[in-house]
């Protein structure tokens, strides 16, 4: 009897953990990463859910299928969105890349100029739009680039 208790209570504190990883987000490997991730139908359900900071205002007003991570202190983010047309946008030098390749473009090559739009680089994807945050600053968030 007491070797089956020992076990059971081994067998517990192995699976507690991993309970709390599961329950802590969608994805227990974004909790280990330091990231959050979340979906949207489209715009409009972006902006009444966005997590961390504001929804970035270059998001188009058609965009559907809204797909962000970014680390938890919001210094890096990467957003993916499909349909709609850039507004007040320039085009510039790329200066950075996505720090998550879960929406594609680490394996692809990036082109060597993006649409400026806000702190946001933004490229044109087959789907529709690919844009991501770098901080240049320690701490540094959209809000405060």
């Amino acid at each position: 009897m007491t070797h089956t208790r020992l076990r059971l209570a081994a067998a517990a504190g192995l699976v507690a953990p991993l309970l709390v990883l599961a329950l802590a987000a969608c994805n227990p490997m974004d909790t280990l990463e330091k990231v959050h991730s979340e979906e949207f139908a489209d715009r409009a359900a972006a902006a009444e859910g966005w997590v961390g900071v504001e929804m970035p205002a270059w998001i188009p007003a058609g965009a559907t299928s809204v797909k962000n991570t970014a680390t938890t202190n919001e210094t890096n983010a990467v957003i993916s969105v499909e349909g709609g047309e850039l507004e007040d946008c320039a085009e510039m030098d790329r200066r950075g890349l996505p720090f998550d390749s879960r929406y594609g473009s680490l394996g692809e090559p990036l082109p060597a100029t993006v649409f400026a739009c806000g702190p946001y680089e933004v490229v044109k994807t087959d789907a529709g739009w690919l844009g991501w945050f770098n901080a240049t600053e320690k701490g540094q968030t959209p809000a405060e680039a």
